[in-house]
Parts: C-alpha cells; sequence; structure tokens
C-alpha cells in the first residue's frame, strides 16, 4: 500500500478501478499518479491504491485511488470497499473483447454494492494497439449507454485521455457532493421552518 500523502486537502474522495485482470488498471494509475509507464509490474493481489492531489475549482481535492485485482479468487475481497468508494473507473482492454463483455459483472457489483450516488466511467483502455483492435469504438460507447455513464478510451504507454479521464471522474464526483450539500441544507432549513410552526402552533 502507498504511503499517505501529507499534503494540503480540503476533500477527500475514494476512486475505485475495476475490471479483469491485465486490463491495464495498474499502468493506468501509475500513468495518471506518477507519469510513469513501464517496468514489470507484478499482478495486483487483492487492495492497493495510490493518491494524487487536483485542482478543482478553488478546492485542493485528494483522489485515493484503489487498484483491485481482477482475478475470481479476489474479488469478494473488493466488496467490502465498495459502500466507502465516491467513484469508479471500469476499465476493459480494446484488445481484449471478453474483458469488455466482463464489464456487466463489475457494474453489477457497482449498483449492487456502491453508494446510491456514486459516479462511474467506462474506459477503453490500450487504445495504442491499432492493430490488435478487437472492440470498436462504437462497442465501447454502446456499453456505456447502457450503463448510462461517460466513455473515454485510454492508453497508459502514450497517456492518451489518461489526465482527462480521471479528472471528468473526480470533477462529477466533486459536483455531486457539492448539490448533495445543497440538499441536506434545504432539507435542513425546511425541517427547521416545520418545527417553528409546530411550536407556534402548540403556544
Amino acid at each position: 500500500m502507498s504511503n499517505d500523502n501529507q499534503g494540503y486537502f480540503d476533500v477527500k474522495y475514494k476512486i475505485m478501478v475495476l475490471g479483469e485482470s491485465k486490463v491495464g488498471k495498474t499502468s493506468l494509475i501509475r500513468r495518471y499518479t506518477k507519469n510513469v509507464f513501464g517496468g514489470v509490474y507484478l499482478t495486483t493481489v487483492g487492495m492497493d491504491f495510490q493518491d494524487k492531489i487536483i485542482d478543482i475549482e478553488d478546492k485542493k481535492v485528494r483522489l485515493q485511488i484503489w487498484d483491485t485485482a481482477g482475478q475470481e479468487r479476489f474479488r469478494n475481497v473488493t466488496k467490502s470497499y465498495f459502500q466507502s468508494s465516491h467513484g469508479f473507473l471500469l476499465v476493459y482492454d480494446i484488445t481484449d473483447k471478453e474483458s469488455l463483455e466482463k464489464t456487466n459483472f463489475w457494474m453489477g457489483q457497482i449498483k449492487l454494492n456502491g453508494p446510491e450516488r456514486a459516479k462511474s466511467i467506462l474506459i477503453g483502455n490500450k487504445c495504442d494497439l491499432i492493430n490488435e483492435r478487437q472492440v470498436s469504438i462504437e462497442e465501447g460507447k454502446k456499453y456505456a449507454e447502457r450503463y448510462d455513464i461517460k466513455f473515454f478510451e485510454t492508453s497508459a504507454k502514450d497517456e492518451t485521455n489518461v489526465n482527462d479521464s480521471f479528472f471528468y471522474l473526480a470533477n462529477e464526483i466533486y459536483q455531486n457532493d457539492i448539490l448533495k450539500g445543497k440538499e441536506e441544507k434545504k432539507l435542513k432549513l425546511e425541517n427547521a421552518t416545520k418545527n417553528q410552526k409546530v411550536k407556534k402552533k402548540c403556544c
């Protein structure tokens, strides 16, 4: 597990990166958080996370990005992490059509175990491997439309859309958080008004 980033931040959001084994989840996270690609990656066992602090509007936002194991035997390990997450980045490999089809499982887990207001995006990774493509952009978009979420194609190798996709998700979470705060504030005011009316009637 990475060391906690001790830099100043206003809010912290937990993001889970989900998908089958070898779709490039770790590569995407390393490219986004450390701007590196390559080297020898061990298959993720269980859970691991990296931190990145970004600016959204006038706030410092700390993203705690969780890398999850895609292997069958580790899928139950991730379930306990879903409920505390604010967002999900669902990844498939454009050179492996089965990995796209299996996003159905991960989206099912998000709907079953994730918070009601959590945000998600679908990512088709390894778009630099043009000659090995098995999944068209149109197919990826259809899955995203089915899930009612935003779609990106990325390449951890050449950085295509890596920053844009993570920032989009982080901003969606941030805006959702603001909306939630406004709704809670409005509800408190409405309840306070009702209580005042009840007190006046009692008197």
